[in-house]
């Protein structure tokens, strides 16, 4: 195996080194042969440690009923001004905006096309999606994309926006919550933020059914016998596993002498559209956890031809991720569903047994009962992945767990921007997401690496195509440049074409949205070409005593079903410098944009 570095590389041409193409809306990040900024890892060798069984608790059966809403009539509702005062944030309800409805405030205007630019990645239609200032002040913004019949999707903390594909005009925005409604029972002494806490969205289109999916969790925070609210932040420090393995489950002296009148709960929230038109009839579920007493918190969504499969990051007396199936028919019906859990998924790798954070994949037209589904998770420090293999996920599900060496890496630091000390949260290791096709499954994390070797490491991307058949890696890249962070990459694959799009931050790069690709003539390990989506035009900093902003916390992109282009949705800071010391947040907006390996 070679390593190739172009910054250093004896053996890379000079006139295929270190080149910088300066031309609007893109920038090429990989030459031919050797990889500008770019090292890759092709077919890593490597004993594959397998465990059949033990890999976690369950399955438990359960059963849940759900209920409907109608997209048309919130909106009827909406137009009546007979919505609901809006209330709290996507963080501690401390400064509550004004209400947002369903019209689009002024925005950047849709562009149609860049078919001039030289190079195979193109960006089509692009507009600006739901801003910081049309929520509730949410932070990170954790923007989804799907791609319907028509229809774009677009869900974040803590809206769901539904546009014309072509247009980009918004044609409907509602509270992630209201979605739903039906569903949310009242807790007894009332919703501890004063409404229904519900964040984290996850979207996908399933291409082979046309239907939306989406999901979301609700928390509601335990209170003490002095009323005083057990907010999210309490339950995460008591196991946080970013501070490292050790003591992921100790909880501290003070935490463990309060005394609770009512204990956290959560549940997963589940969305499906009747029919392909989001604009209608859903049907809406809410799932709780097996032992739900703690905080549920990043939930993941996939789905395969039988099943809707869920993950989160439970925090409860001990950490710990847990696992759902879902009968796709009967929730497609609007009929009760049946829910398989798993509790307790830990790593096969008895080095490293601890598990953050695994993404299931999109994978609509295979798996079920006559497959397998798969899963994948990273460590924090490490120099391998975990695969995980569920069969038949409705009748009788068994999951199996393998270890896929990869090569080692550790966490990045945190990005850097012009014209301030504040920092950018790259979120360290754990995987954006997790996409398949044909045979590999394709994921995507933010790594620390150092570029010219004097020690000064940044944030990079560094992707993975997995053999699901053979449990093995098929090749790995990394790329960035010196100097400047690459980070939360959300990866997205179809018919041998892969696109990945992500942020870019630096001392002279304000936060900025990127897609790269590849296709499947790209030489193993490189990505192929990169396009600038939209620039960033301020520094992001909200102030509020941190140093390290939260940012985006995940990105979205989705395959459209008639197309087979790529839509992507990020995050970007506009031409807006709010203060530090005001009592006000920068803003982050988002950038929707279709991009493709055609002009």
């Amino acid at each position: 195996m070679k390593e190739t570095n172009p910054e250093s590389d004896p053996d890379a041409e000079p006139d295929e080194t270190g080149r910088r193409w300066a031309m609007e809306r893109r920038r090429l990040l990989q030459a031919t042969g050797a990889g500008l900024g770019s090292f890759s890892l092709i077919g890593f060798g490597g004993d594959v440690a397998t465990a059949q069984t033990g890999c976690a608790d369950g399955p438990f059966e359960r059963t849940y009923v759900g209920g409907s809403i109608n997209m048309g009539q919130i909106r009827a509702e909406e137009a009546r001004g007979t919505t609901p005062s809006d209330v709290g944030a996507a963080t501690p309800p401390s400064a509550a905006t004004e209400p947002a409805d369903g019209h689009q405030p002024p925005q950047k205007a849709a562009q149609e096309s860049n078919a001039d630019a030289d190079g195979p990645l193109t960006v089509h239609a692009e507009y600006d999606g739901v801003t910081a200032e049309d929520t509730r002040g949410a932070v990170p913004s954790d923007s989804q994309v799907a791609a319907g019949n028509g229809k774009i999707l677009h869900a974040l903390n803590q809206q769901v926006a539904i546009y014309n594909k072509r247009s980009g005009q918004r044609e409907q925005m509602v509270r992630l919550e209201r979605l739903w409604e039906p569903v949310i029972d009242e807790p007894e002494g009332g919703f501890a933020y004063g409404y229904p806490f519900v964040f984290d969205p996850r979207a996908r289109y399933d291409r082979n059914e046309d239907r939306f999916v989406v999901c979301a969790v609700q928390y509601e925070p335990g209170l003490t016998t002095d009323g005083e609210i057990v907010d999210r932040e309490e339950l995460e420090e008591g196991a946080d596993p970013r501070d490292g393995e050790e003591g992921e489950d100790e909880v501290s002296e003070d935490d463990a002498e309060t005394e609770l009148s009512r204990p956290p709960r959560g549940w997963w929230m589940v969305a499906v559209s009747a029919t392909s038109n989001p604009n209608g009839k859903w049907y809406v579920y809410r799932v709780p956890p097996i032992t739900n007493e703690g905080l549920v918190d990043y939930p993941t969504l996939g789905l395969d031809r039988d099943a809707i499969y869920l993950t989160q990051n439970f925090f409860g007396e001990q950490f710990e991720v847990t696992m759902a199936t879902l009968d796709k028919a009967a929730m497609y019906d609007g009929d009760a569903v049946t829910g398989h859990h798993f509790t307790g998924m830990h790593n096969p790798d008895p080095d490293a047994p601890f598990t953050f954070t695994v993404q299931p994949a999109l994978q609509p037209f295979s798996g079920g009962s006559s497959g397998s589904y798969y899963l994948v998770n990273s460590g924090f420090v490490s120099n391998a992945l975990t695969l995980w293999e569920v069969t038949d996920p409705v009748g009788d599900p068994d999951l199996a767990c393998h270890t896929v060496e990869v090569g080692p890496y550790s966490g990045p630091p945190a990005a850097e921007q012009p014209g301030t000390d504040a920092r950018i949260d790259t979120l360290g290791t754990r995987l954006m997401n997790a996409d398949y096709d044909d045979g590999s499954l394709w994921t995507a994390h933010t790594v620390g690496y150092d570029w010219t070797g004097d020690g000064d490491r940044v944030a990079a991307v560094r992707w993975y195509e997995i053999d699901v058949a053979t449990r093995s890696l098929v090749q790995s890249g990394v790329y960035g440049e010196p100097n400047t962070s690459y980070f939360i990459p959300t990866v997205n694959a179809d018919d041998g074409e892969t696109v990945v799009v992500h942020n870019v931050s630096g001392p002279d790069t304000y936060p900025r949205m990127d897609v790269a690709g590849r296709t499947a003539d790209a030489p193993a390990g490189e990505l192929e070409d990169a396009v600038v989506v939209e620039e960033g035009e301020s520094s992001y900093d909200y102030g509020e005593g941190s140093d390290v902003m939260r940012w985006g916390d995940y990105n979205g992109a989705a395959v459209d079903p008639i197309t087979g282009r790529f839509w992507t949705v990020s995050q970007y800071s506009p031409d807006v410098e709010i203060p530090p010391e005001a009592d006000e947040r920068d803003p982050y907006y988002t950038r929707i944009a279709e991009v493709s390996f055609e002009e």
